[in-house]
């Protein structure tokens, strides 16, 4: 058996319930081969509502409770590995990966970063740190070929580690979705058959773009005031944008739905899947909307113009450019046939970014790390049979 520890600084991102990375949790552990690894998650932060969504999916959590910056952190990191015999570390955020690459000095257990974004907003600390830490990094996995640079360039890995790895969703939900599970929802919040559904899904931040979207919005309603736009997702902004759709005066228009575990079931209700991010890491509602079939328009920034195929799956538009997305929003109205032509292209896309292939090639990472570590460190034979042994 093969002990990993996940170790993440936060799981959730101001008050929204969850974000990219912690979704990602939930989709991989219960899929790692239990028979060859387990799986242990830690985190610097308390409890909060990621934890405890995390914790509903049967994933166990490890709260250190620890402030930002806290020297506890590394003896609390130190102890978790002892107390779980960890084989390797698995490191996501920038303090999991400076505390991560500290423990793994001292105890040579391997460590792999894993990096979600291109950052470039990279504190110069962060980028010291990086570069003095480089020479404890097992192992990189980059989600896309642009992320993989960005570590190679600005967090000193060399390319020859770095495995690109993209972020896969799990594609049987969709398979199973049925026309009463699509539609139970609208009920809830008064929407009929009749109205065309445009939506947002991602935890309310800045950087998500939410402000362009409702601009977007009281533009289109001016032509087609039947469209119903959804806000799906929680967090720190939902009464700056709730007071923004007031003085845009569409309220009556735009539904704030809050966190929904049904997220799956209400994209492919939609008809229209925007994603206005200024910036983007691993797009896993863009991958959920191709997988529903649902026509998309995103911003052309790193992590999204990768995988729209522009006027075959959806369209791409300007960042912060709320008139450019409004007419494309119109453009798909107008045109359903389109619209519905656009889902099956990316429905046909996304087949081959099914979450049980990350995993698998996660696992082959690992087996890479081992075979790897155990060289650089002239262990014997028998100590990498030993972990592996489970595998063959």
């Amino acid at each position: 058996m093969v002990n990993i520890l996940f170790v993440a600084d936060k799981l959730a991102l101001g008050n929204a319930t969850i974000h990219g990375v912690t979704q990602l949790f939930s989709w991989w552990i219960p899929n790692f081969d239990p028979d060859k690894y387990q799986i242990t998650l830690c985190t610097f932060k308390g409890k909060d509502k990621a934890g405890e969504y995390l914790e509903k999916s049967g994933i166990k959590v490890i709260y250190f409770n620890r402030s930002k910056f806290s020297p506890a952190i590394f003896f609390d990191l130190l102890q978790t590995i002892k107390a779980h015999n960890i084989n390797i570390l698995h490191l996501h955020g920038y303090g999991a990966c400076t505390y991560g690459r500290l423990a793994s000095m001292l105890t040579h257990i391997p460590a792999v970063v894993h990096e979600h974004m291109v950052d470039e907003s990279m504190p110069p600390y962060f980028k010291l740190l990086d570069y003095l830490l480089s020479r404890w990094t097992e192992r990189g996995i980059a989600i896309s070929d642009a992320v993989a640079k960005f570590m190679e360039t600005s967090r000193h890995i060399p390319s020859h580690l770095v495995d690109v790895i993209p972020n896969g969703i799990p594609l049987e939900k969709f398979e199973n979705i049925d026309s009463h599970q699509a539609s139970s929802w609208k009920d809830e919040f008064s929407i009929s058959n009749e109205h065309q559904l445009v939506g947002i899904v991602g935890r309310l931040n800045p950087i998500k773009g939410h402000r362009f979207f409702l601009e977007a919005a009281s533009i289109v309603l001016q032509s087609y005031p039947n469209i119903r736009f959804l806000v799906v997702g929680d967090g720190d902004l939902r009464t700056e944008l709730q007071e923004q759709a007031e003085r845009l005066g569409i309220t009556d228009s735009v539904i704030f739905t809050g966190f929904r575990s049904d997220a799956f079931s209400i994209i492919s209700a939609m008809d229209i899947l925007v994603i206005s991010s200024l910036s983007e890491g691993g797009p896993l509602t863009l991958f959920e909307a191709m997988a529903a079939g649902t026509a998309v328009i995103a911003t052309n920034v790193i992590g999204l113009s990768h995988f729209v195929k522009p006027g075959e799956s959806g369209y791409l538009v300007p960042s912060q450019d709320s008139e450019a997305l409004a007419n494309r929003i119109l453009e798909l109205v107008q045109d359903q046939e389109l619209c519905e032509k656009m889902g099956h292209v990316a429905k046909s896309m996304i087949q081959k970014q099914d979450n049980k292939s990350t995993v698998k090639a996660i696992e082959q990472c690992y087996e890479a790390v081992l075979q790897s570590s155990t060289k650089s460190r002239n262990l014997p034979d028998q100590t990498l049979a030993h972990q592996i042994s489970m595998r063959s």
